[in-house]
């Protein structure tokens, strides 16, 4: 098949889809795909240029995300790989854009990207229905105060609501410095949460075409499972499956298959737990499009199944061919 691997893109997460699309696509070419790496985050015409496509349509903005996306409909591309992370890569734009342009690609579709993406949204599905997630308080707008926490009790976390990869994150033992932390997290995003900072085992269950894969524990040599942890090989160890006893895992990936046939999605998610010494759990946030790198927490889940990274790239980009 004609592959298109987008990589890049413009949000915060550029440099880890990078990552994740470089690994895509050499998996894509041991299978025998003709791959193209796309990256939709440049000007509309270095994209022309580089591919050289007869394009005569006029065009003022210097990068114009639907017109880049267009480019791939005259490519004659089979699918489309998405490898971006965050930003409009996951919030639901590019998914919208590729189904109106009728391109067939990886990963869930707009509704469930944009339900995912923003943690506010998810973390009230999941509560609606049932399932255990971290009291919370949302900061809608930069000019909005947090002010009281009201419910909230010391330590919190402040997150972007629509961020990723633990960008912009503090971790606050009392109110000091709570409005920069906000600030902070404003820079990455356009709505934050502030949330009960939860202490435990950091659970990553993966689900694979509507199946939950083994789930992995996450040990991080920081306190908390930051980006250089993510990203950095060495600074996390992982236990796949995890350590834990056959009814609590049995429990996790039960709530982590409920939350990705709420949000909605398909393809391949991943849903991350906190789970307390007791064996309380809660749920962080679901992913819709998670990381590809050499650190990755999927590609070990379908590792401890016998996937090998090309089967399981190769799994998914069938699957969305199909």
């Amino acid at each position: 098949m004609r592959v298109a691997v987008l990589v890049g893109g413009n949000s915060p997460e550029r440099n880890v889809s990078l990552d994740s699309g470089k690994n895509i696509a050499e998996a894509l070419r041991k299978n025998g795909h003709e791959v193209l790496k796309f990256d939709p985050g440049l000007p509309t015409k270095k994209l022309i240029s580089e591919f050289n496509i007869e394009f005569d349509e006029p065009f003022e903005e210097e990068r114009s995300l639907y017109i880049n996306l267009m480019l791939l409909k005259l490519m004659n591309i089979d699918v489309v790989f998405n490898g971006l992370h965050g930003g409009e890569g996951e919030n639901g734009v590019v998914q919208v854009l590729l189904e109106t342009l009728d391109l067939k690609f990886t990963g869930p579709g707009s509704t469930a990207c944009v339900l995912a993406m923003d943690k506010e949204i998810s973390k009230m599905l999941m509560l609606q229905n049932g399932l255990p997630t971290a009291n919370y308080l949302a900061v809608r707008h930069k000019e909005d105060k947090p002010g009281q926490l009201n419910h909230l009790k010391f330590p919190v976390i402040v997150k972007p609501a629509d961020g990723g990869s633990s960008l912009g994150q503090t971790v606050l033992k009392d109110d000091n410095g709570l409005q920069q932390a906000v600030d902070v997290a404003f820079q990455y995003g356009r709505k934050v949460l502030i949330e009960e900072f939860i202490t435990g085992k950091e659970i990553a269950a993966g689900v694979l075409d509507g199946k939950p894969l083994p789930l992995v524990h996450i040990q991080p040599k920081h306190d908390l499972y930051d980006y250089e942890c993510k990203y950095t090989p060495g600074m996390s160890s992982y236990v796949c499956p995890a350590d834990l006893d056959e009814e609590t895992t049995e429990i996790i990936q039960d709530h982590a298959l409920r939350t990705y046939r709420i949000l909605g999605c398909t393809s391949y998610s991943r849903i991350d737990f906190l789970v307390r010494e007791n064996n309380d759990m809660y749920i962080l946030e679901a992913n819709t499009l998670p990381g590809m790198t050499s650190t990755s927490l999927i590609p070990k889940a379908a590792k401890a199944i016998g996937y090998s990274f090309e089967e399981l790239i190769e799994k998914i980009v069938q699957d969305a061919a199909k």
